[in-house]
């Protein structure tokens, strides 16, 4: 028997937005199955591409499907305790008082502060490894037809166990970037801020020579993709990949772009949805030709 709470819990996962449905997965699905869904499904729906009416709307919902079930933390809580959870995680990681020291925040402005304490430092947003753009030859005949080519891309992916080589550090603010503290008189300290490779997030760094991790950070990785040229496609269009390009720790990984670049077609010129063709012919066949 099914108490009231219990099943209010199960009628609000029942009635609500069903992420695993969106992206046509099951929920034993792996992280793989699921990134591959999501780069199926956002191409199919992608506003520049599906001039459907509710496409958009659809976008954005795979989207944040796929921004909850990729992360491991909020799969967790999706799964048991659906969208109300996440409502409720949200807003328990945007709260927070305020209530700091006036005269303290207007020193740490200009990086000064009194003592040992901190300097009301801002923490850094998620940054993203460089994203990637290859150009991809087309001719006139494959962008009428449309084409669906498979390739290869190589990318550095982190080793499988970097997370055992971190250790803490309360000096490093972020992913690259470390806090140097510096006495410039007594109880005056100014901060700065430099770059530190080693840094890998917001209080943790790597460890230099660790065994889990005996060949580095990151390693090579071979990955499939499969492009889909679809008809009438115009030269300087972006085919993109979302998170596919080099991992790093503490780094969003970027987006992969393939360009294309239509081939120059011996008779025929493209203007929009229109050909050209520039022929020359003897005076007499113009005359006569109706």
């Amino acid at each position: 028997m099914l108490t009231f709470l219990q099943y209010m819990l199960l009628f609000s996962l029942t009635t609500a937005t069903d992420f695993y449905k969106l992206l046509g997965v099951s929920r034993k699905a792996n992280q793989k199955e699921i990134k591959k869904a999501y780069r199926q499904k956002s191409l199919e729906f992608h506003p520049d591409k599906n001039k459907e009416e509710g496409a958009a709307e659809k976008f954005s919902e795979i989207a944040r499907a796929y921004e909850v079930l990729s992360d491991e933390e909020l799969k967790q809580i999706y799964d048991s305790q659906g969208e109300e959870g996440l409502k409720r995680h949200q807003q328990m990681q945007s709260g927070g008082g305020g209530g700091g020291d006036p005269f303290q925040d207007i020193f740490s402005h200009f990086g000064f502060n009194f003592g040992h304490g901190g300097g009301g430092q801002r923490e850094p947003g998620e940054q993203q490894t460089d994203s990637v753009e290859i150009p991809l030859r087309m001719e006139l005949r494959q962008l009428y037809k449309g084409e669906v080519i498979d390739v290869q891309y190589v990318r550095e992916v982190l080793c499988t166990h970097w997370e055992d080589c971190m250790k803490d550090d309360r000096d490093c603010q972020g992913p690259g970037v470390k806090m140097i503290q510096q006495q410039i008189a007594p109880g005056f300290y100014q901060q700065f801020q430099q770059n530190d490779s080693n840094c890998v997030a917001r209080g943790k760094s790597w460890r230099p020579n660790c065994k889990s991790c005996p060949k580095g950070k990151t390693n090579p990785e071979k990955i499939d993709l499969t492009i889909d040229v679809t008809k009438g496609m115009r030269n300087g269009e972006h085919i993109t990949f979302e998170g596919v390009t080099d991992e790093k720790p503490g780094f969003k990984a970027g987006d992969l772009h393939y360009v294309i670049k239509e081939v120059p077609h011996k008779v025929f010129r493209r203007d929009g949805d229109h050909l050209y063709m520039h022929q020359e012919i003897p005076l007499v066949d113009a005359l006569v030709s109706t």
